[in-house]
């Protein structure tokens, strides 16, 4: 595969979210990316996650984060599998772990004893609440993090329950903060030929994700409160009502708000004292909100969205994964949806990359590997004989 990081080895030794999603975007690029999975635990745990693909049954959520890798398994149990997972940290850049701290130390896997082994290794890992610090020790995931990084007190109605993002923001933000630290770490190392040890936490993630609200306590001492889809910083920036269903429009500025009331009919709003600037609109955010529900009460959601683009005002249509699915702006011309061979499923549907370059774009040749599918082909390349390597098959220490 033909892609940035063409000669960076990587192994990813994840499970669940982050860490594989960290993984697969560094695989997307061109790494040459290795499963590693621990026969003594069967493999990652969402090799049984639903949805499963019809004809082989086997779990989209690992097809889907875990294409473009290869796959090694290793009973690490087992004073031979710890030989081979040497024998490959040797010959690595990366070594991706989403373990709980001190798990891979115990397996005498440490990043002191794997920078030993290899001085260049970067050895990133991704845990709940990060390395040290007095909540190290306890499981962290997606849930935990946006309960404890802030997110689900601004998450909601007024007046709800602190409720949590509808995706997994929390895994997939350590993930992709995971990956950015192994590229600078990667663009290091040429100078340097020295590795780095990466710690991410999903609770920081989601802090750093916070952003203005951690701000907005900081240095005016109030605590943000849920708002629904209203900011509170710009007006009308929220969904509205239509007579079939929603749409949101994201006017930002009061130049959006003059070119708004006049595509709305109503050029009059933008002098109307309640309205003609941002901390009026943000004031009067109820009223404005239902004089724009009146005015799209006879119209489709759509309508509404073509009548305020055309005039240059950011709206949008409110879509459900079905409506993604549909778009071909997004599932074709932007590659969104792409799909990956697999030898009997055929082809596979996965999530396209949402990095687009036009030197050296992603690419999507390999379905994610059955459980050990190239211990061979990689033990072997390793300078392991194939004597030794079935003498490894046959106490168990490989499958």
């Amino acid at each position: 595969m033909d892609g940035l990081l063409n000669g960076v080895r990587v192994l990813d030794f994840t499970d669940f979210l982050a860490g594989p999603y960290c993984g697969m975007f560094l695989a997307d690029m061109g790494a040459e990316v290795i499963k590693v999975e621990n026969l003594a635990s069967k493999g990652n745990f969402v090799r049984g996650a639903n949805p499963k693909e019809k004809k082989t049954g086997r779990s989209m959520y690992f097809q889907n984060l875990n294409r473009n890798k290869k796959g090694v398994a290793l009973n690490l149990k087992t004073d031979e599998g710890k030989e081979l997972f040497a024998e490959l940290i040797k010959s690595a850049d990366v070594l991706i772990e989403n373990m709980r701290p001190g798990v891979l130390a115990k397996l005498g896997f440490s990043y002191e004893a794997c920078k030993d082994i290899n001085p260049g290794i970067i050895y990133a890992s991704i845990s709940g609440f990060g390395q040290y610090g007095p909540y190290s020790k306890r499981p962290g995931y997606d849930l935990i993090a946006q309960a404890m990084g802030g997110s689900m007190s601004v998450t909601g109605w007024p007046g709800m329950e602190p409720t949590r993002a509808g995706l997994a923001v929390g895994d997939m933000f350590a993930g992709l903060n995971s990956a950015i630290g192994i590229l600078a770490s990667l663009y290091k190392k040429k100078e340097t030929g020295l590795g780095n040890q990466i710690d991410v936490a999903l609770v920081d993630s989601i802090v750093s994700a916070m952003e203005n609200k951690i701000m907005q306590y900081i240095y005016d001492g109030k605590v943000p409160e849920k708002t629904g889809n209203k900011y509170v910083t710009s007006a009308p920036y929220d969904s509205f009502r239509a007579k079939d269903t929603h749409f949101v429009i994201a006017s930002g500025t009061d130049a959006h708000f003059v070119t708004l009331s006049a595509a709305l009919g109503m050029p009059e709003l933008a002098e109307d004292h309640n309205f003609h600037d941002t901390p009026s609109r943000n004031k009067n955010a109820a009223e404005l909100k239902e004089i724009i529900e009146k005015w799209a009460s006879d119209k489709t959601a759509m309508e509404c969205v073509e009548i305020i683009d055309n005039a240059g005002i950011p709206a949008a249509p409110i879509y459900d994964a079905k409506d993604v699915v549909e778009d071909k702006n997004i599932s074709e011309v932007r590659e969104m949806l792409v799909t990956v061979p697999h030898p009997e499923a055929g082809d596979m549907t996965v999530l396209g990359n949402p990095i687009k370059m036009s030197s050296h774009p992603c690419k999507y040749e390999k379905a994610a590997p059955d459980l050990g599918e190239d211990n061979e082909a990689i033990f072997t390349s390793l300078g392991i004989s194939k004597e030794k390597y079935e003498h490894y098959k046959s106490i168990g220490a490989v499958n």
